[in-house]
């Protein structure tokens, strides 16, 4: 009589956490035969590309909030400018504790603020309701500046 026993990758397609929950037993109990090799090493390789999804997204807040900082005037920018600082700060905490976790990707900042960059403007455009000229199309700021906890720019900097 055939196994009914389902493949690691039928699983992986069929049932997803039960996979993931067959896949930590194998690796913990060293079984090699039963691990989705393929799949597993994608999955993994998706941790890291999240790592740095993670750390771009912290980057683009924190460009989005500094531009709106140093770009936006009047009533709007003195009724929002304790948040923005806020979000700022707790984005900028947030990617320290992230590049503590996997400084390796410490090489990867100006690649990712590039990126960033260009996301956190267009939020600062869209939520500012600034005309597109009024925000520079390259960073005003080099990444140590943005990345550095004392740094607040000031709408006439």
């Amino acid at each position: 009589m055939a196994s009914t026993k389902t493949l690691p990758s039928e699983l992986y397609d069929g049932d997803y956490y039960a996979w993931i929950q067959e896949q930590v037993s194998a690796l913990r109990q060293r079984r090699i035969e039963d691990l989705d090799w393929d799949n597993v090493a994608e999955e993994v390789e998706d941790l890291g590309k999240g790592e740095r999804r993670s750390i771009q997204s912290q980057l683009e807040t924190i460009i989005e909030h500094l531009l709106k900082l140093a770009y936006t005037r009047g009533a709007t920018r003195i009724r929002n400018a304790r948040l923005w600082k806020g979000s700022a700060n707790v984005a900028r905490m947030k990617l320290t504790q992230l590049l503590e976790e996997s400084p390796s990707l410490r090489t990867k900042l100006e690649e990712l603020f590039a990126k960033a960059y260009r996301t956190g403007r267009i939020r600062a455009l869209s939520t500012s309701k600034l005309p597109d000229e009024s925000i520079p199309a390259l960073a005003p700021w080099p990444l140590s500046q943005v990345m550095n906890d004392d740094f607040m720019p000031n709408p006439d900097d």
